[in-house]
């Protein structure tokens, strides 16, 4: 009965075909969900791009902008990949501007 509600209220397009061997609602379910399965590989490589980009501009605290560098660093450690500190401390220093050079 769960299933035939789940078909009848799932768009077509987010579905896909429907399939007879399905039987059960958790099997339905499962089949959709191997259709949006995140791929880790474009999420690490997004967030690898996104933070060997960064570049302080000058504007807002620079606390903050190291913070979120920190933070961009633990999202890619969630996908298994470690950053270590000492590679971390001098990619934040280089992306700093100038006037913060001694």
């Amino acid at each position: 009965m769960s299933l035939m509600i789940m078909k009848h209220n799932i768009l077509e397009a987010i579905r896909g075909t429907k399939s007879k061997k399905i039987t059960q609602a958790k099997g339905f379910l499962y089949e959709i969900e191997k259709r949006f399965a995140k791929n880790d590989k474009v999420e690490m490589t997004s967030l690898l791009t996104s933070l060997m980009s960064m570049k302080y501009k000058g504007q807002g605290k620079v606390r903050e902008y190291i913070m979120e560098m920190f933070h961009i660093a633990s999202r890619v450690k969630v996908i298994k990949i470690e950053l270590f500190e000492e590679l971390l401390v001098p990619m934040v220093l280089v992306s700093l501007i100038a006037k913060f050079n001694q």
